[in-house]
């Protein structure tokens, strides 16, 4: 059986990831031409929006085989408002190849990126590509690599001319041995003795050191021309042969996609971790704690479809068959290695509308499948009010959004100006309760404390109520709840960065319910954020602004009105960078001002950063949607849908 190994192409839009993508297929034989992306025929860009305007909008996988390798890759969207499809995709892969453009260097979604990968502490290839340009000058462009990213990105390949790269030896790079000698007590010793290494201990130390994410090895390509694809593809190879390949006989999967299929419907895209997988078996939902039959298994090339009878550890299939699955289901019995984890914060809202009011609900199922397979979307529904929301990145998802809408599911629709989300958190210690004990047969006591926690810390919730007083199976449904409980607090958003301890409760022994703890908590919760008091919280943006210097008063002047700070300015041939952080409600349209300011001349690039306290009246404050828990009676008539 040939080893497997699974990479995603990660970059910032326009660095040529996709284009990389196709000289690897033509490389390999898969494809007898490289299709272009500004001309809509590359493989992996396959919906009629991608085709159109020439950006990656949703992650496409393929496969090819080199030296007797298997090689999995996922083509990930390069735009910043498809981050989310860049985080699913990570859920399935062994390393990542990280593209970064000779031309523009370090971009703003290369850091967010890098800071994704960080914390998930996956091996990864730099790959520059674009390196036939004229003005490229690959030592500076390491530089930068080292220390905007990481110092322990060490070139692995020379760059002689622009058709000219060598691949350096192990034992004759200096600042590889180097780096290789800090992790490596050994090698360490005969570095500083300056004894001769031996090739194979380098070798072998070099790439587990690169699977342990301690090196980042920088390659050197252009896709537009095809240099440098061998090379990467022999390092790939390499790297897949020092990998430890075994895994157990016991099934371990993880759902990373979710697609629909005209004549198949839901698909599952799935990775295996381990163990085997065949047509008609049963197979183990953990989230779901049922068995789902296998109906159909499906290579996946792009969006073309092929049936397989079995799948084994390292492969990426498509299952058709499971029902009310989700992006992050572990499938099999093990403990995943593996879970879905969004680090990615969408920081606007918007409201989208059916323009036929006959399409209204309609439009709720198309906003549901979607929000099925992008769960960063955040649909909600609210019902009293015939309201649909959306959380979104940017401006461009709202034209793909519009677009998907009428090629996928013939609805005109149209969105709202974005708004910024803010959320709140509680400004005191409190206390939350409720005795839902009427009208009967219910009964259900809950007792909340409610502490603040740090800035940027979440929802933290522990029990410390026996199950003699409250069973564990309306324990589990407490907790379950609290999520929707802090959907909406007093201000109007979703609160956050508090510790909630359920103190105290009683269940009934004959009136009690699991439903029950479903409809008493919110309403005690509700009760302990009134008591507690709210603070509003606002996103802050983490910006860099480059321009020419004598613009440096005037767009200094600028972030200060926006509430913003900033460092010490950076200046260097007459032409400034400027970093800090400005709330975002206040810099929306900075992009459109500062060209003007500077006659086109200035950029910017800004990314979230964190949340931050702010007045009351310098943030937005929204009325509750719904039936507000507060509004106890008639709160508990919906709930047991006494009225609509």
């Amino acid at each position: 059986m040939k080893p497997i190994l699974n990479i995603a192409l990660l970059a910032h839009v326009d660095a040529g990831k996709t284009s990389l993508t196709e000289q690897l297929l033509f490389h390999t034989g898969v494809l007898k031409s490289v299709g272009q992306v500004d001309k809509g025929t590359s493989v992996s860009d396959f919906l009629n929006v991608e085709k159109e305007r020439g950006i990656s909008v949703m992650a496409s996988h393929m496969s090819l085989e080199y030296k007797k390798h298997q090689i999995n890759i996922i083509d990930t969207p390069g735009h910043a408002d498809f981050i989310s499809e860049v985080e699913k995709s990570l859920l399935a892969v062994d390393m990542v190849v990280l593209v970064i453009s000779a031309y523009e260097g370090v971009q703003a979604q290369t850091r967010i990126i890098w800071k994704l990968l960080k914390k998930l502490g996956l091996p990864v290839f730099f790959v520059v590509n674009k390196m036939d340009k004229e003005d490229f000058y690959h030592e500076d462009l390491l530089k930068e690599i080292q220390e905007e990213l990481s110092s322990s990105a060490v070139a692995v390949q020379k760059v002689e001319a622009k058709d000219d790269i060598i691949v350096l030896k192990n034992s004759s790079n200096e600042d590889l041995i180097e780096i290789i000698a800090e992790n490596n007590d050994a090698i360490l010793e005969l570095f500083v003795s300056g004894e001769n290494i031996d090739e194979g201990l380098l070798q072998k130390a070099y790439f587990e050191q690169i699977e342990k994410a301690l090196i980042f090895p920088v390659l050197f390509a252009s896709a537009k021309v095809g240099l440098g694809i061998k090379l990467l593809l022999e390092h790939l190879v390499e790297f897949n042969k020092s990998r430890n390949n075994k895994s157990s006989e016991e099934l371990e999967a993880i759902i990373f996609k979710i697609s629909q299929d005209s004549q198949l419907g839901t698909l599952a895209h799935v990775r295996l971790f381990s163990g085997k997988m065949a047509k008609k078996q049963l197979v183990y939902n953990q989230r779901l704690a049922e068995e789902q039959k296998v109906n159909q298994l499906k290579s996946v090339f792009s969006q073309k479809l092929k049936d397989i009878e079995e799948a084994r550890a390292g492969d990426i299939i498509a299952i058709a068959g499971f029902s009310n699955v989700q992006i992050g289901d572990v499938l099999g019995k093990n403990k995943s290695t593996r879970s879905l984890g969004f680090n990615t914060v969408p920081i606007l809202r918007t409201q989208v509308k059916a323009i036929e009011k006959q399409d209204y609900f309609n439009l709720s199922e198309a906003l549901t499948q979607l929000n099925l397979e992008d769960p960063l979307l955040d649909f909600q529904w609210f019902r009293e009010e015939e309201e649909f929301h959306l959380k979104i990145n940017g401006a461009i998802q709202i034209e793909i959004l519009e677009q998907l809408m009428q090629d996928r599911f013939q609805l005109n629709v149209e969105f709202d100006t974005p708004s910024v989300i803010y959320k709140e958190t509680i400004a005191s210690e409190a206390y939350g309760y409720d005795a839902y004990t009427m009208p009967k047969p219910c009964w259900a006591v809950v007792k909340f404390q409610l502490v603040p926690g740090e800035l940027g810390s979440g929802v933290q919730y522990k029990s410390i109520v026996g199950v003699n007083d409250v069973l564990l199976k309306y324990q589990k449904e407490v907790e379950r709840t609290i999520t929707r409980s802090l959907e909406q607090g007093m201000k109007g958003w979703e609160v956050t960065d508090l510790k909630i301890t359920l103190e105290e409760g009683a269940h009934h022994n004959i009136h009690s319910k699991a439903g029950d703890f479903v409809i008493v908590t919110p309403m005690a919760i509700m009760d302990g954020l009134k008591n507690a008091g709210s603070v509003l919280l606002e996103p802050m943006m983490k910006f860099s602004i480059e321009a020419p210097e004598e613009s440096l008063g005037g767009i200094t002047s600028d972030i200060m009105l926006m509430r913003g700070s900033f460092e010490q300015p950076r200046i260097e041939n007459n032409q400034m960078k400027l970093e800090g952080i400005f709330p975002a409600a206040t810099s929306m349209d900075y992009p459109i001002k500062l060209a003007a300011k500077t006659g086109g001349r200035g950029s910017l690039s800004m990314v979230f950063d964190h949340y931050e306290k702010v007045e009351d009246d310098l943030g937005v404050i929204r009325e509750f949607k719904g039936i507000n828990p507060l509004d106890r009676s008639k709160y508990i008539l919906k709930a047991r849908k006494a009225i609509q």
